[in-house]
């Protein structure tokens, strides 16, 4: 949780920092791997990136690289997909096994809050921080198992590339040991709209209703086709079942893992710890049994409602 927070404040600093740069009238410097000469980027050896001209925009230090699509198409990240549009940004791998499914299904309820503007006057890019494992195939069955949803592009591309994007994001840390453990990035979104320079840095993990409203207050302009208006109540939490073979209990924590099977619409197949509702239900079940359960996702939280041994 503390390099959760911790990522976050560094990110809304980097952002801070840029717009602070773009009003003095400065270039903004990109630190990290790459230095800054003149203006110019020092890229790697293996590619040399795009530059815009500059335009003092938040979107300036961004570099316009190469990615694939889910679906295969080939976009460039400034040109294709942040131009003068509303994004947002999020990190995540298909092989993540602890922050991204919880980040991803948060994604996809935020997606239903704001459905009409979705693909329309809004862009979700969750870009792989594993291209080399995430191939756009790879990716699309990710998308597929969260939904399907239109306006939602999972990106994949040059290592190398995509690493530097992350850096100018200011979606690192500090720490290079920690920076360099894919498992523990930051669950942090970045929310833009390249139009009126407007970009803000959030945990993703916030409370979900008040995720929305903030990208609906920090990004709307005159052109988008629907006034944003308060966004609808979820009237219910969300039920999903799973069944999978239980590794570890801990009834003391209240929680219990399990290598469970793809669950249609929040996660894919993948083993995690779960909190569970009533620690009593745990009776009965131990390490090593198939089990069958049901799973409840409410506002920012998963936890197990019901469980029980699969029959024969």
């Amino acid at each position: 949780m503390k390099l959760f927070w911790r990522g976050c404040v560094l990110a809304c600093l980097s952002l801070a920092f840029s717009i602070t740069c773009a009003q003095s009238g400065e270039r903004p410097r990109i630190e990290g791997t790459y230095g800054i000469i003149a203006g110019q980027t020092l890229a790697s050896s293996k590619t040399k990136p795009l530059r815009r001209r500059a335009r003092r925009k938040q979107s300036d230090k961004f570099s316009n690289i190469l990615l694939y699509t889910q679906h295969g198409k080939a976009v460039r990240f400034y040109d294709d997909l942040v131009k003068d549009k509303v994004v947002m940004i999020n990190l995540m791998y298909t092989t993540c096994p602890k922050i991204c499914p919880v980040n991803t299904a948060q994604l996809a309820r935020i997606h239903e809050l704001l459905e009409r503007w979705m693909g329309r006057d809004i862009t979700i890019l969750s870009l792989s921080i594993d291209p080399n494992v995430d191939t756009p195939e790879r990716l699309k069955r990710y998308w597929e198992v969260f939904g399907s949803k239109p306006g939602w592009l999972f990106l994949t591309g040059d290592y190398d590339e995509i690493d530097r994007l992350r850096h100018e994001l200011g979606v690192y840390d500090l720490d290079p040991i920690i920076d360099a453990d894919k498992t523990q990035h930051s669950g942090i979104i970045t929310i833009g709209n390249d139009r009126t320079d407007r970009w803000i840095a959030l945990p993703i993990l916030m409370h979900t209703e008040q995720l929305a409203a903030t990208v609906l207050r920090n990004t709307w302009d005159r052109h988008w086709r629907r006034e944003p208006s308060q966004t609808r109540q979820l009237v219910k939490n969300e039920l999903f079942r799973g069944q999978g073979i239980v590794r570890s209990i801990d009834a003391g924590n209240r929680t219990v893992e399990i290598d469970h099977e793809e669950i249609p619409g929040l996660m894919p197949a993948m083993a995690m710890r779960f909190k569970v509702a009533n620690p009593a239900m745990l009776k009965g079940i131990s390490r090593g049994q198939h089990v069958v359960f049901r799973i409840e996702h409410t506002k920012d939280k998963f936890r197990i409602v019901a469980i029980e041994p699969l029959g024969d």
